[in-house]
Order: structure tokens, then sequence, then C-alpha cells
């Protein structure tokens, strides 16, 4: 067995949200997967839920598909491993992910992060996901893709022994990821590419119709009923724009803000993902090239960008003197993405009648 293994990643186009980075990591330069990733990816949604780290209430946005993207996709093959399967296939963590890595599979699942950052003993956990794609023996390193470590979504080097504890500290009920998916269990999901030959052509009418529900901010939630239970608050389409803008006000208005960038961030991402489908869809003859739409999407993007580098400045600064520009960054960006996805719509239901 070779001491090194990376498993093939690249920087992902967007990192909003764990689940998004690790999919996006694995296939974003797969152009059967492309297909895929541009039927989806249109629809906003965002509710209110318990931060679970803090306890705090957090406007929680997501783009669908969320979470459950990295099981629906159909170029991965993800399967849940049970801290009781990883036990008596293995008998411990680290060989079960080498040995995943050794058949080309992809690790993903919660960790007690608390215990990678710090040496000495802390009394809190920090449990988030992890993306694993590879190891050296001779180092006793994992390769991780990760958030936490670079206060961005970057490439870093975990020691076995960090793993293993991050790995055990966690508890049935504190992995959300597999409380998520209603198992009530402990464990990890293995994730293998399924790459090598094209299942899912792109598929216009569900571009056409999710465009039609994004732009009026239907709730589309009732149609994946049959998965979970429905939250009852939730916010659909181009309104995330002021459920969004209207929480970044509470924000800058309360006497000791906790300023959250998340939400800015994952609409930052839906843009540049938007725009990328245009582009693709141009390239391939779908819609005809338009250097106006174009343009007019990269001010979307422009003003996104803008809107999310803010509320860093912000954050970081204290200094919210100039939070009035939010609303010009988002009235400017809605409106220009209303004006521009409903001209591609158009053009669409024209020629794919």
């Amino acid at each position: 067995m070779t001491s090194v293994k990376k498993l093939p990643v690249t920087y992902p186009t967007i990192t909003s949200w764990q689940w998004h980075a690790t999919l996006f990591s694995i296939l974003s330069n797969d152009e059967n997967a492309k297909k895929w990733i541009f039927s989806n990816y249109i629809q906003l949604r965002c509710y209110n839920i318990q931060e679970i780290f803090t306890g705090d209430e957090m406007l929680f946005a997501d783009v669908m598909p969320g979470s459950s993207s990295l099981k629906e996709c159909p170029y991965l093959i993800t399967a849940p491993i049970t801290s009781e399967q990883i036990e008596a296939y293995c008998g411990n963590v680290i060989d079960f992910i080498t040995k995943t890595i050794d058949v080309n599979g992809y690790v993903y699942g919660v960790f007690d992060e608390a215990k990678i950052l710090c040496d000495a003993e802390v009394d809190y956990k920090f449990p988030h996901e992890l993306f694993i794609y590879g190891y050296d023996l001779e180092k006793e390193v994992f390769y991780v893709g990760d958030f936490t470590f670079k206060d961005h979504y970057s490439r870093s080097e975990v020691s076995f022994k960090d793993i293993e504890k991050g790995y055990k500290d966690i508890q049935v009920g504190e992995d959300h990821t597999f409380k998520d998916d209603y198992k009530g269990h402990r464990g990890l999901y293995v994730i293998m590419k399924n790459t090598d030959s094209p299942v899912y052509e792109l598929d216009i009418k569900l571009i056409k119709d999710t465009l039609k529900e994004y732009l009026n901010s239907m709730d589309t939630k009732n149609h994946f009923r049959m998965m979970r239970n429905r939250f009852d608050d939730t916010t659909f389409g181009v309104n995330v724009y002021d459920r969004v803008l209207d929480t970044i006000n509470k924000q800058v208005a309360s006497d000791e803000p906790d300023f959250d960038i998340r939400a800015l961030h994952l609409m930052y991402d839906h843009k540049v993902l938007m725009n990328e489908r245009l582009k693709y869809l141009m390239a391939n003859g779908y819609i005809e090239y338009n250097e106006d739409v174009l343009k007019g999407y990269g001010l979307v993007v422009k003003n996104m960008l803008a809107a999310r580098n803010l509320l860093v400045r912000i954050s970081i600064t204290g200094d919210s003197s100039v939070a009035s520009r939010f609303k010009m960054y988002l009235d400017i960006a809605k409106e220009k993405e209303v004006g521009v996805l409903f001209k591609v719509l158009a053009e669409l239901e024209e020629k794919y009648r």
C-alpha cells in the first residue's frame, strides 16, 4: 500500500455550506455532472432555526437541493455507515477512513473540531462536518476540506490522532448529519464518484419550472413532503432578498450585534452558480449567446459580492455607519436578476414548448 494517497478534488465553485463545498470539490470539473448541477440549484429558501453551536436563533438560507444533494446527485454514490459498522468492519475509525480512501471513497461526517483546533482540554464542543479525501501514512495525517481551520474554505492536514479524538467525542444526538436524515445514529458517509457514463441529461423542463418558482417566490417544499416534515415559516425565491435584508437590519440595530454572514454568502454563491449556468446554456446552444444578459447578470454578482463584503467589514470593524448600503446593493441585485431571468425564461419557453 502506498504511503500517500489523495483522491481528485478541485476548489469548489460554491463554498457557502460544507455539503455544497464537498459535492463541488468532487464534481466541479466533470462534464457529465454539470448537466445535473445546472439543472438544479435554482430555488432559494430560508427559515429560522436554532443555531446548533450557540442555541441562538439564526436565519438559515440555502439553495435547493440543500444538504440532501450529496445523497440525491446521481453522479455520487453515498452510503451512511454507522459507528457500529465502522467498529465491526475495521476496529477503529482511522483504519476505516484509510481503507475507504484506498478504494477511492471520500469520507464525510461530523467531528468535534474543538478537539482538533485545541491541544488543551476544553469544556465545549464544536460539531462540524469534515470532508476527507486523502492520507499520508508516514506523516500520519489526513487531507481535509473545511471552513474552520483558516476561516474560509480551504484544504488542510489533520493528524490521525486529532481525527480519532474529534470523531470519538461526538455522541449520537450531536451528529446532525445523521439526525437530519432521521437515522438516529452516529456515523460517517462514504462517497464514491459515479461519473464513468452519463446517467442524467440537462433537464430543460426542470430549469423552466424552477425558474418560475424562484421568480414568483412560489412555495416548492410540498414537492419534498415525502422526505421530511415542513418548517412553517419558510420564505422562497426572490423574497429571500427581503428576509435577509430584514435580518441584517436587526443585527445592525442590536445593542450587541452578532453578525452572521452565512446567508449573504449563500446568496452570493447562488448568483455565481446562476451566472455559470447562463454561460453553460449559451455555450451549449440551449439559448442564444446574449452579451446583454451576461453583463446584466454580472451586475447581480457584483452587487451581491459588495453586500457580502460590506457585512464582513462591519463585523470586523464594528462600524455600521455604512449599513444603509445593504438595501441599495440588494435592491439593485434583485431588480436586475428578475429582469434578466424573466428574459431567459421567456426564451426557454419559446424554444422548448
